[in-house]
């Protein structure tokens, strides 16, 4: 098994993080900015409470408590207001990733996607940006 697979990830699955390169393989890299995307129901780039909520509830069953929001809002990129970027998004799953990547892999299969990374159902729709541009 390759340095960018994990022992507790099944054999057919592909990898989420290439430590070589210290970054997400392209597909992970894909599918966390879809889901972030998805949630980012204004279309500002950055997820506000709400939008956060939404995304943790769907996660995890239930919002983050205001214990979590402080830390997500002192550790990852975050605008003034102090909503999630999608590189916070990105920076708060490569610390999970690189330390427990079977809670990334039960995140991206919460939000439909399978062991090939591909999005194969979703309880909330992806965003179709050309509606949302109009």
């Amino acid at each position: 098994m390759s340095k960018s697979q994990t022992s507790t990830q099944a054999a057919s699955a592909l990898p989420l993080y290439d430590f070589d390169d210290d970054y997400f393989t392209p597909a992970c890299e894909a599918a966390l900015k879809e889901i972030f995307h998805r949630f980012d129901k204004d279309g500002d780039g950055a997820l506000s409470d709400a939008e956060l909520a939404a995304f943790a509830t769907a996660t995890n069953g239930e919002p983050f408590d205001e214990a979590t929001l402080e830390e997500i809002r002192d550790n990852f990129d975050v605008t003034e207001a102090g909503a999630l970027t999608l590189r916070g998004f990105i920076e708060l799953y490569t610390l999970q990733t690189t330390s427990e990547p079977e809670e990334t892999w039960n995140d991206l299969r919460k939000h439909g996607y399978n062991d090939q990374l591909e999005l194969v159902s979703a309880k909330e729709k992806p965003q179709d940006k050309s509606s949302a541009d109009a």
